[in-house]
């Protein structure tokens, strides 16, 4: 904070703790800019939140003269400061409370409480919210019902921005889930043994392909999910790919791995993320600004405020502003504001995104506007907009979205908002109207298909059964002849179709394993999207086999797989692979630009 303000911040600091109606507090409408017959609620409740701003600024901001960003007075600190929210979730804090009247989700032991945290917080109420969870479980002492709860929401939970946090608490959880868990991460230090002797073989000029970008996509993302875990030599080796210099063709592989690491959070990543703000790439500072905005660190937000100052860009400006709304700084808040009747879907889109941690309730009436956009990646992005500003009059057109449309997908995301919406509605003490809503679950309404003849069932779950015998001695085409025989004898049962394009995917025959999964969807989606192991294996399959296209130069076919697969429900794969999913998406979209 610049020392000309400080004679100013003690004379209001002196006000705080002597009282507003104190004689040497006359001047504190005059300093606050309020008007003479302000109520003194209206005084007091400024006069935290300036002195709060002030605090966090002297922490997290260099003097303000030298970073080079204008700043005209209390009033700016107040609009770039901590926002006013006096609700539960305004004062909630991911740490230690530094504020008057300030709560920390460490002190929070109700488990419904933290999930609702979980769903509707903050990032880093969220991030607090997952580990505290696991710690309350770890203490003992729950009733049974809060027990199951826990476990629950920890299982289920599928943010890919909380991909590590919970990977780390489900390890510690018993029964099927942390077996799970444990075997994923002893799936991982094993990947991890083997690319580490890689990239020391590249060093040493004994190889000559970058080890971590010619791993298969679902294995690099699940190597990278757990960033904060690996070693130094890892990120050495990150950091040296970032930084080096090259043709646009090294511009692109740069930018994919910043858009692989954009929600590691890992600090050591900081410095040279910072450094990538300065680059001639609009897309290389864009990809680093959304990195940046989910790392904790006090260097990342004077980095990020002297680019906006100066950036002429429309999306990096964007999402610079909208990473610097996460350190609390909303400086960009109009201009971001103002991109939205840009027209073009791009850039509406990155201001949508800006608005996640920019937005309030007076953006609800805008962005909603957007759920009729023609793009529907526009329309996507705006519900998760929704879902991260939180405010109930937006549950209605989401309830009027969720029942006209037919994209899984799509619906998916309305749902998550809905929950993060009502997590947030339940923390301002509030309820949740669930007339406000109409889900219509998916089939409702439509006609159900009449069971086939008992005696037809009987033989279907013999062939059903002997086509697992098969498959288990290595008679693979014996065994898909039992499964079809099995699937033709129901045609709403999609278990037979899918035991043939896993067996298909293990012997990673992703082509024919394709096929299969387009039957068993059409069989029964429903069955298929919810059932964890199965959409698991069917995203696996897609992206392996889009990658196999694109390395024979089909990229239209890898993109139209890619697409194809972003359209079902596929809140039950595991994170890192969905973001993977639409992270090789993107690039195969700009390919085609």
């Amino acid at each position: 904070m610049t020392r000309r303000f400080e004679p100013r911040i003690q004379t209001l600091q002196r006000a705080l703790a002597e009282g507003i109606r104190a004689s040497e507090a006359v001047d504190v409408r005059q300093e606050l800019g309020l008007p003479t017959d302000a109520d003194d609620r209206d005084v007091a409740r400024s006069l935290v939140q300036i002195l709060a701003a002030c605090q966090i600024a002297r922490v997290e901001l260099p003097d303000v003269e030298t970073a080079g960003v204008q700043v005209d007075g209390l009033a700016s600190i107040a609009e770039h400061g901590a926002g006013g929210d006096a609700s539960f979730l305004g004062r909630l804090n991911a740490g230690r409370p530094t504020e008057p009247n300030a709560i920390a989700v460490d002190q929070l032991d109700n488990i419904r409480t933290l999930v609702a945290v979980l769903r509707g917080g903050s990032l880093d109420q969220r991030r607090a919210a997952v580990n505290r969870i696991g710690t309350t479980l770890a203490a003992g002492g729950l009733s049974g019902e809060e027990t199951r709860a826990a476990h629950a929401v920890l299982s289920d939970a599928r943010d890919v921005e909380l991909a590590y946090e919970l990977a780390e608490v489900r390890r510690r959880l018993s029964g099927s889930a942390g077996r799970d868990a444990r075997a994923e991460y002893e799936a991982w230090r094993k990947q991890l043994s083997a690319v580490e002797l890689d990239i020391h073989a590249y060093w040493e000029a004994e190889r000559a392909t970058d080890p971590i970008a010619a791993l298969p996509g679902d294995q690099r993302v699940q190597l990278l999910t757990r960033l904060r875990d690996l070693p130094d030599v890892f990120i050495a080796h990150i950091a040296a790919a970032l930084e080096r210099a090259g043709d646009s063709g090294e511009q692109e592989a740069q930018r994919a791995l910043l858009s692989s690491i954009r929600y590691a959070g890992d600090r050591r990543l900081a410095p040279t993320l910072i450094m990538l703000l300065e680059s001639d790439s609009a897309a290389l500072v864009a990809e680093s600004a959304r990195a940046l905005r989910r790392i904790d660190d006090p260097r990342c937000a004077p980095a990020l405020a002297r680019l906006y100052e100066r950036s002429v860009f429309d999306i990096p400006r964007a999402l610079v502003a909208g990473a610097l709304g996460a350190f609390g700084d909303r400086r960009g808040k109009d201009y971001v504001r103002g991109l939205l009747d840009a027209g073009a879907a791009n850039v509406v889109r990155s201001a949508l995104e800006a608005l996640e941690t920019l937005g309030g309730a007076e953006e609800i009436s805008v962005v909603v506007g957007f759920l009729d956009h023609t793009d529907d990646r526009v329309v996507a992005q705006a519900v998760r907009t929704l879902a991260r500003i939180g405010d109930r009059r937006a549950l209605e057109r989401l309830g009027q979205l969720r029942s006209r449309t037919h994209v899984s997908a799509l619906r998916a995301e309305i749902e998550d908002s809905y929950s993060a919406i009502a997590a947030r509605i339940e923390l301002r003490g509030e309820e949740v109207d669930d007339t406000m809503l109409i889900l219509r679950q998916p089939g409702q309404g439509e006609a159900i298909a009449r069971p086939a003849p008992a005696g037809q069932r009987v033989r279907g779950w013999f062939d059903f059964v002997v086509g697992h015998l098969w498959l288990t001695i290595g008679g693979l085409r014996r065994a898909i002849a039992r499964f079809e025989s099995a699937a033709g004898r129901r045609t709403r049962w999609s278990a037979p179709l899918v035991a043939i394009a896993m067996a298909l995917s293990r012997r990673e025959r992703y082509a024919q394993a394709l096929g299969a999964f387009r039957r068993a969807i059409e069989a029964d989606r429903d069955w298929v999207e919810k059932n964890p192991i199965v959409i698991r294996a069917l995203a696996r399959c897609f992206l392996r086999r889009a990658e196999q296209v694109e390395r024979d130069g089909r990229l239209d076919v890898a993109r139209g797989l890619m697409g194809e697969v972003l359209t079902l429900d596929l809140r039950r794969a595991p994170a890192p692979l969905r973001f993977e999913l639409e992270r090789r998406y993107e690039v195969l979209r700009r390919t085609a630009a």
